[in-house]
């Protein structure tokens, strides 16, 4: 058994059942919640190997957190601190890209990790606000010069176009700068996706032109025709879409047909980080190849097919869901109940499974 992707797959499954969280990174597999009202930004990465898994825990695209984190090691005159937290058993982790909890999976029943997610989850965004708070209490008193204005210690903030170039480097990435444009342009090769040409390839436009946002976009990702493919039928895919992960956004230009999807990083004077690029290419790489395989080549080839396939996309999604809820209101019913009559419960469930495939209504 494999631990590392065990506990991918749990939290893959998990941000199936919950419509707050949503898979954004497969290397490493992380899920991300969306910052509400009353609910902060966080995402959760596996680390690990076969016989190890460590999940992150991170508030994340936060920059001003960056800042505290930056300010607080130099407080401290370290580059790094990690420290157990005795009552939670989680480790916290502070370095100069912000805070972060990690909970050790290793010796952890799996069978018990989902039922105890929402508790871990809760645990860990507690422990992070606490560590926040007393580091910016630390920083507050300590009365510390931000990074940028200290006389003793000159930093300059990393330019957008300096950490993507950086990024691209470390990927081995092949780009094209456009200056004046103010954008950089990558080709990738696929393994399942083809564009309008046949060809299994396609592009990702890294935009940063608006003062204070990064734009992801894919020019041409698909090229429909609206006299096969109904407009309706493809406004209702990309609804579907967004409402699955929200922080995507999908539009389709009726002049041309011509269907892309962009992804923003807001950065205001924020520092962009390596980390959040990553994350956003691993997304859309992942998902242009998986949308095509389950939807997208079959609206570009039989219409007609591929509205009854995303109406049973939806149905199974609604089913997953709601057998989640059952499962966790079983559980949470089983609670209290003994081993006998858990058997018990189990033997009637058992049996009622075999029964249906004896035949029936």
């Amino acid at each position: 058994m494999n631990l590392k992707q065990t506990y991918s797959d749990l939290l893959a499954d998990i941000a199936e059942q919950h419509e707050d969280w949503s898979a954004t990174s497969e290397s490493p597999f992380t899920i991300s919640r969306q910052a509400e009202e009353k609910v902060r930004p966080l995402s959760i990465s596996v680390f690990g190997s076969e016989s190890k898994a460590h999940l992150f825990f991170n508030l994340y695209n936060d920059n001003a957190l960056s800042e505290l984190a930056k300010k607080f090691l130099r407080v401290q005159n370290k580059d790094k601190i990690q420290t157990n937290d005795e009552e939670s058993g989680l480790v916290i982790i502070i370095d100069s890209d912000g805070f972060a909890v990690v909970y050790d999976a290793t010796k952890t029943n799996i069978e018990d990790f989902t039922p105890q997610f929402e508790n871990i989850a809760e645990t860990a965004d507690a422990l992070l606000m606490t560590v926040v708070a007393d580091a910016y209490q630390t920083v507050e008193n300590a009365d510390v010069p931000s990074i940028e204005n200290t006389q003793t210690e000159q930093v300059e903030k990393p330019s957008i176009e300096h950490v993507l170039k950086q990024y691209f480097t470390e990927k081995d990435y092949k780009y094209k700068y456009q200056e004046d444009k103010q954008r950089f342009v990558l080709g990738f090769n696929t393994e399942h996706y083809l564009d309008d040409n046949g060809d299994p390839s396609f592009n990702v436009v890294l935009d940063y032109s608006d003062k204070g946002l990064l734009r992801f976009l894919t020019p041409f990702l698909y090229k429909f025709d609206l006299n096969k493919t109904q407009y309706s039928l493809i406004a209702s895919a990309v609804a579907w879409f967004q409402f699955r992960y929200k922080f995507l956004s999908m539009s389709l230009d009726p002049s041309d047909g011509e269907l892309r999807i962009s992804i923003d990083i807001p950065l205001a004077d924020g520092v962009l980080h390596k980390s959040q690029v990553h994350r956003i290419m691993s997304f859309i790489l992942q998902f242009t190849e998986d949308s095509y395989q389950e939807l997208f080549s079959l609206m570009l080839s039989e219409p007609n097919e591929s509205e009854k396939k995303l109406k049973e996309i939806i149905a199974n999604y609604k089913q997953e869901i709601e057998t989640g809820r059952w499962l966790k209101s079983l559980e949470d019913k089983m609670q209290g109940i003994t081993e006998a009559q858990k058997q018990a419960i189990e033997n009637i469930l058992n049996q009622s499974e075999s029964s249906t495939g004896k035949g029936g209504i």
